[in-house]
């Protein structure tokens, strides 16, 4: 749907900006560039910036599906605090009733590794993660993860016994991660796997206690005696990495696996032995997943924010970070009360008030942001209106024209890298002037795999996903602090470029 903001009743309105702008022959030279129309044939353009309201909001929660990249790692951030991402996830047979090529009695175990398939991270790669494997909890009915269902990033997974090798954790190496090594594991590719050990003890529960008469009979006994695993991060490192499930988007990537390697009796040759292989995967129809992050605010400069200005009508400081996250509220008072006007641009903008006393700007950097106006009326968010543009499909096209990007500048003082963004809302601006649309107030938020409504009163959804499968930002990754609306010295403001209509 496409809600462009040229519309007939306008046609004239629409001419008479036509033919002013293709009559200038001249350029002004200015921060917003040569789009503007200039002071000749009695059409002066003018500027003017308009204060706003801004107001930090509580947490809110998303779900992480099997399809979407899973989060796993943990941070420890002075401005947002400390997040822990574990995965749980149902790893089976490709189809029931599953056999070994032999009698339990013939099987030997060598080994048995949980492969993770890695995706990328986001923040401190100079740090090792460290991750320790356990079983799900058999004696908690929590654990019973349901394939059908997508669990919010709250719930939490009982856990079972630590099957990790030795009951030590793997610690992983973030510049090894990408290394090509066809030697190994059957000659499978390594490239993109975070290789776990697991103990004999559970190897051997997967050969031999299980057979075609239990757990390997089909989908439910497996299900009420083996829960799944749970990958836990020790505190110890200040990254976040993204672990694909499943094959569902790329039919290649089956790297998430748990693999049992053995070697069994032949059935032929006395006294020789096979060697094989047997994996057990996220099937994207029967295994139940849920990606567990916490958000631990304490003792943040968040905390310390919000504890100090309980009852501050216009924030300072800004605090967003990727869903599971922290938003805002955005107000522009005033806005109705513009006289006619023809606008060229309307623009919100924001800057990065940075963290001069830590490092961690460089790495955990700043998310891909949403602005939608949320009416009281509907309890609903939608699109902005005009400027918000939908495929037939209902998908969003125009995420970068839109401003929900980052724009990295160098700090002349300090040298450091800042970012900024700017959301265009001149055709929203110019419906309220001209047609007495609606003015609504803001959310700004860091969407993971979110949806809105096509407008206040319409029952249609669409996708602020740049593409399926590729939301605006993975869960959990991206984080941003921003002066607010009274900021001394990094103000979000209300930029104006526009024309008066002559009289």
């Amino acid at each position: 749907m496409n809600l462009s903001f040229v519309k007939k009743k306008n046609a004239f309105l629409f001419l008479f900006v036509t033919l002013a702008i293709t009559a200038c022959t001249k350029i002004i030279t200015t921060d917003i560039g040569g789009s503007l129309i200039p002071p000749v044939d009695g059409i002066t353009t003018f500027e003017r910036t308009m204060d706003i309201v801004s107001k930090n909001a509580t947490d809110t929660f998303t779900r992480v599906s099997k399809l979407a990249d899973n989060i796993l790692g943990f941070t420890d951030d002075p401005l947002f605090g400390k997040t822990t991402a574990i995965i749980n996830v149902q790893l089976k047979p490709a189809i029931f009733p599953f056999y070994f090529p032999v009698s339990k009695d013939s099987l030997f175990l060598d080994s048995v590794v949980l492969v993770l398939g890695y995706k990328g991270v986001w923040g401190d790669t100079t740090k090792d993660m460290s991750l320790r494997v356990y079983n799900i909890s058999n004696d908690d009915p929590l654990g019973n993860l349901k394939a059908d269902s997508s669990y919010l990033t709250t719930y939490e997974v009982p856990q079972g016994e630590q099957v990790t090798e030795n009951n030590t954790p793997k610690t992983v190496k973030f510049s090894k991660l990408n290394d090509f090594d066809s030697t190994g594991a059957f000659k499978e590719p390594t490239a993109g796997q975070i290789r776990i050990r697991l103990s004999s003890d559970y190897g051997n529960s997967l050969l031999k206690d299980y057979d075609t008469l239990t757990a390997y009979k089909n989908d439910t006994l497996f299900n009420a005696l083996i829960k799944g695993l749970q990958i836990v991060p020790e505190k110890t490192s200040n990254a976040l990495m993204k672990i694909g499930l499943t094959s569902y988007y790329n039919a290649a990537d089956t790297n998430t696996k748990i693999a049992i390697y053995y070697h069994y009796k032949d059935r032929v040759t006395a006294d020789k032995f096979d060697t094989s292989i047997a994996y057990f995967r996220c099937n994207t129809f029967t295994s139940g997943t849920a990606n567990t992050i916490r958000r631990d605010r304490s003792g943040s400069k968040y905390a310390d924010f919000i504890a100090a200005g309980t009852g501050n009508l216009n924030d300072s400081l800004i605090y967003i970070d990727a869903n599971p996250g922290i938003y805002t509220r955005i107000t522009i008072p005033g806005l109705d009360t513009i006289s006619n006007k023809i606008i060229h641009h309307a623009e919100l903008i924001m800057e990065q008030a940075p963290d001069l006393l830590s490092g961690n700007d460089q790495y955990l950097t700043p998310p891909a942001l949403f602005l939608t106006p949320y009416s009281t009326d509907s309890m609903r968010r939608f699109a902005l209106p005009n400027d918000v543009l939908f495929s037939s499909t209902g998908a969003m096209t125009n995420q970068s024209d839109y401003g929900c990007y980052p724009v990295s500048k160098t700090d002349p003082v300090t040298g450091k890298t800042t970012y900024t963004y700017s959301f265009d809302m001149s055709r929203y601006l110019q419906g309220i002037i001209t047609r007495k649309e609606k003015t609504y107030g803001l959310v700004l938020f860091a969407p993971f795999n979110d949806f809105i409504y096509a407008s206040e009163t319409s029952g249609l959804l669409g996708s602020i996903a740049p593409a399926a499968g590729s939301p605006l930002n993975s869960a959990a990754t991206g984080r941003i602090r921003l002066g607010g609306g009274s900021s001394i010295s990094h103000k979000m403001k209300f930029h104006i470029i526009y024309s008066e209509i002559p009289k």
